[in-house]
């Protein structure tokens, strides 16, 4: 399980990420001058301000009013207009450390990303002697560690500085070399063309926070000497580098200027803490925090590891091969583990969420602001938290519903005069929940979708039903699901039949024509329904789990049953919109209307056949291809469909190699050199949401219990993998060979549990058992190809 090249990164897109859910670096391996790239999570523009629309709920309803009854384009200039505010502030780059070390022309270079170990080594030989680096980013001890050595005394020579995209000067404090800046009070989305699209306020209550990063060198033999702007060292034995960074943000609702923390003396005392341990301690320690995460699930997709294999090959040109070939099973692997790898890496409890670009950007106005888009993205970030073992990586993003929540309460009063809370398809650190914007024509096609909220809460209840954690559901989860329920049944109106919709709603940034004007908002969409019908769900049964108010359950109930129905169309696709409209994008990125498929629970195999149908007519006719997390959402629908062979299609599609760096809207996703996803450019979302794909292929969830191999390809005729989690505490190991299965179940309470396994039978039903489950108590089961039980 590693990445590893013959050649130091040229693009950002071929170095390689490492990061400890707060800290994120990114290291080229370069020998002539070395560039680490920092991140800190909570290193964005502005500060916590309220500029969201008010008093807009008269003009909330008379938007309304002109979509129900059928004047959409008057509609969409109104919301423009009046509703439609300022934009999200933006993920930071913190600044690059460069290292020189004046190593041209060497030979036996080798750099690579160690999965198993969360280790980055560079290695190469330079006028006779053998150079060695080695990267991590320590969660244990909160910093960043570079150590250099080389097999020969008297021989690291370097000389060290740093610089920022933002406002920053250097200077020594000790022996420490710093930089010192501050970030923007506003920072303009880069498709926006702005005179000034970068603003630093000179008033103190205007000011972004303020931020620092410290390297202190700790050397063996040789010199050490500084200036004000750099380091260097002369002749040493070896070095070593920590490195820490911290902001003055404090919370997303105070003011990192005037209130903010003190970053400075935080980032010194972790220094100084970690220069007290051997860089063998710090080693020791990273490891150990790490493997306690990653080590808990393994996949083997009966790869084999020889000279003459496939994945022997550098990671680069794996990938090229494999766009020729398809014959390197250990890729499908090692990209599983580079999804939770860098989930363990950009999330950590007590972090700030991963974002579009998980921690780690190098651009001042990233694409789309590197924010938080709600309307999929960030929510597929953590689809494979639950099931791959990482549930602790998951808290991150509970922390963010609960402030997103918090934020969205004014907003769902201010512009739509409803109880509850509401948020819309951007969000930053200050937790802005208002429809983005900035009143531009056309903008309602992604701007006027109230549905994250209800979307989020979907991530509430499945961790209740992973850890069965009833002081969470109690306390965090039912609060907010009802306060999110409260706002949608507040808005909900009768159509012309009596069916209750969500008017107006817009299918998240897809179109349609009508004689020929171009629109995005209608009476109601599938996804809208969807995503209420299933928030309505799961807070009647959180309400009867907690034996809680039975009433506002039973009042929930009696809407559910008049929620406007799936409709299907005239080639057998399920609608996207309330009625069938002529499509501007026909392969559109976006398959909103299958979120009863994916995520949602609401459509299967077993419980609505009919529907299933037109799911697959609908992806069909969507095509096989995508941006980058648009293929990964299609992995997962095809492994909900329980077709293995066209999942992995779509996995294949998703691993071919991409150079450019440009924004590709229609289609051309797929992997950089460094694994990343690409959209193009690139989006971590693809990352996770594949990762959560290739376990949905091997394991899923069903309301009785489990189904084991639903969606595995012809093609992995053989393997195993151990330690996926399913629904109720459950851990599942699963070995098949050529048809026959055998499980492992260990699960942490007693209980009965339905058991599928598809593997002898691809074509066919499952063959099913239900079993009695003893906590803590392992049960092997075996399935034989052709076998009617097990």
């Amino acid at each position: 399980m590693e990445l590893w090249y013959k050649q130091a990164a040229e693009r950002w897109t071929e170095a390689l990420p490492l990061g400890n859910g707060r800290l994120g670096i990114m290291v080229f391996g370069k020998t002539e001058e070395e560039i680490v790239a920092v991140n800190e999570d909570s290193l964005w523009s502005g500060y916590p301000r309220d500029r969201g629309p008010k008093n807009k709920a008269g003009v909330s309803r008379t938007v309304r009013d002109l979509v129900a009854g059928g004047q959409f384009a008057e509609a969409e200039e109104l919301f423009e207009r009046e509703i439609s505010s300022p934009w999200s502030q933006s993920y930071l780059p913190l600044g690059d450390i460069l290292i020189s070390f004046g190593h041209r022309n060497v030979k036996n270079y080798r750099r690579n990303l160690d999965l198993d170990r969360a280790l980055s080594t560079v290695s190469y030989e330079y006028e006779g002697v053998r150079y060695t680096r080695e990267y991590f980013v320590s969660a244990p001890d909160n910093c960043i560690v570079m150590q250099f050595r080389a097999d020969r005394p008297g021989q690291i020579n370097f000389t060290l500085g740093m610089k920022s995209h933002l406002r920053s000067d250097c200077s020594l404090r000790g022996t420490c070399l710093c930089l010192d800046g501050i970030a923007p009070s506003n920072v303009e989305p880069s498709y926006v063309d702005s005179a000034d699209p970068v603003i630093y306020s000179e008033l103190d209550s205007e000011k972004g926070m303020r931020f620092t990063m410290g390297v202190l060198p700790l050397v063996s033999g040789g010199n050490l000497s500084f200036t004000d702007d750099s380091l260097s060292v002369n002749g040493a034995d070896s070095a070593v580098l920590l490195v820490n960074a911290e902001t003055s943000f404090s919370a997303w609702n105070v003011q990192p200027w005037l209130n903010g923390k003190d970053e400075k003396r935080i980032c010194a005392g972790v220094l100084e803490k970690a220069a007290g341990k051997s860089c063998g301690l710090l080693l020791e320690h990273h490891i150990t925090d790490y493997k306690s995460y990653y080590d808990r699930v393994e996949l083997d997709l009966g790869e084999t590891e020889n000279a003459a294999s496939p994945s022997a090959a550098p990671t680069d040109e794996r990938l090229r091969r494999f766009a020729l070939e398809k014959n390197d099973s250990a890729l499908y692997s090692l990209l599983f583990q580079f999804g939770r790898y860098l989930l363990i890496s950009a999330s950590r409890p007590g972090t700030q969420a991963a974002n579009l670009q998980g921690i780690w950007n190098s651009e001042l106005r990233a694409p789309w602001s590197s924010n938080y888009t709600i309307n999929i993205n960030t929510q597929m970030n953590y689809w494979p938290a639950l099931p791959c073992a990482l549930e602790e990586m998951q808290l991150p993003l509970i922390d963010f519903i609960c402030e997103l929540a918090a934020a969205g309460t004014s907003t769902a009063q201010e512009v739509y005069g409803a109880p509850g809370w509401v948020a819309h398809h951007n969000s930053d650190l200050w937790r802005m929940s208002w429809p983005v914007g900035n009143h531009g024509k056309g903008v309602s096609v992604y701007a006027n979708w109230n549905l994250s909220a209800g979307w989020l809460c979907e991530h509430l209840f499945e961790r209740y039903e992973y850890t069965l954690d009833r002081e969470f559901l109690k306390e965090t989860a039912y609060p907010i699901m009802k306060a999110a329920a409260e706002f949608y049944t507040a808005l909900l109106i009768e159509d012309e039949q009596g069916r209750l919709i969500l008017c107006p709603s817009t299918s998240p940034e897809n179109s349609f024509m009508i004689d020929g004007t171009r629109l995005g908002t209608s009476r109601t969409t599938t996804m809208t329904m969807t995503i209420i019908r299933e928030l309505l769900d799961n807070c009647i049964r959180a309400a009867g789990i907690l034996d809680i108010d039975a009433g506002f359950a039973a009042k929930l109930s009696q809407t559910r049953a008049k929620l406007f129905p799936f409709q299907t169309g005239s080639k057998g696709q399920l609608l996207e919109w309330d009625r069938e409209y002529e499509e501007t994008e026909p392969r559109h990125r976006h398959t909103s209307h299958l979120y009863g498929l994916h995520p949602g629970h609401q459509i299967s195999p077993e419980t609505a056949p009919d529907l299933v149908s037109a799911c697959k007519k609908t992806l069909e006719l969507r095509g096989d291809d995508g941006t980058g997390w648009s293929l990964a959402w299609k992995v997962n629908f095809w492994a909900r469909l329980q077709d293995g062979d066209h999942a992995l299609l779509i996995l294949n599609n998703q691993l071919r190699p991409v150079d450019i760096t440009g924004t590709n809207y229609s289609g051309g996703g797929g992997t950089y050199p460094n694994m990343f996803d690409a959209h193009p450019p690139f989006q971590i979302d693809g990352n996770y949401g594949v990762t959560a794909g290739i376990a949905e292929m091997l394991l899923q969830n069903t309301s009785a219990g489990i189904i084991l191999l639903p969606a595995l390809p012809g093609a992995w005729n053989r393997g195993h993998c151990r330690g996926l989690r399913a629904k109720g505490r459950l851990t599942v190991d699963i070995f098949w060979n050529d048809g026959n299965t055998r499980a492992v179940l260990v699960s942490d309470i007693d209980r009965d549990l339905t058991v599928a396994c598809r593997a002898g039978n691809r074509n066919g039903p499952p063959v099913e058992r239900t079993v009695r489950l003893s906590a803590g108590t392992a049960l092997e089961l075996e399935f034989r190809q052709g076998a009617t039980n097990c």
